[in-house]
């Protein structure tokens, strides 16, 4: 579970919050209800980049599909992959 502070305390702790972000994000609540999800520049970036991917439909379908012939055993081996694609 996510570390939670009140805005107080993130207040107090602000110069030390980036150290602590490096894991997950810090919850900030104010009369005990989250208001506030804290989370580094990094993992912003890459969750916008999931949201990019995920909104994506035609690419979501071509992945779930990709998903169910990989389960099904519906793969090639990937010096023919290479040679598929001229690397």
């Amino acid at each position: 579970m996510p570390k939670q502070l009140t805005i107080a305390q993130a207040q107090q702790q602000l110069p030390n919050l980036p150290s602590e972000l490096t894991d997950e994000p810090i919850i900030i609540t104010q009369d005990g209800v989250p208001v506030i999800a804290a989370l580094s520049y990094t993992h912003l970036t890459e969750l916008l980049e999931t949201l990019d991917i995920l909104t994506d439909t035609e690419f979501v379908t071509k992945l779930r599909q990709s998903i169910v012939q990989s389960e099904q055993g519906n793969t090639i081996p990937w010096e023919n992959a290479k040679a598929q694609l001229g690397l």
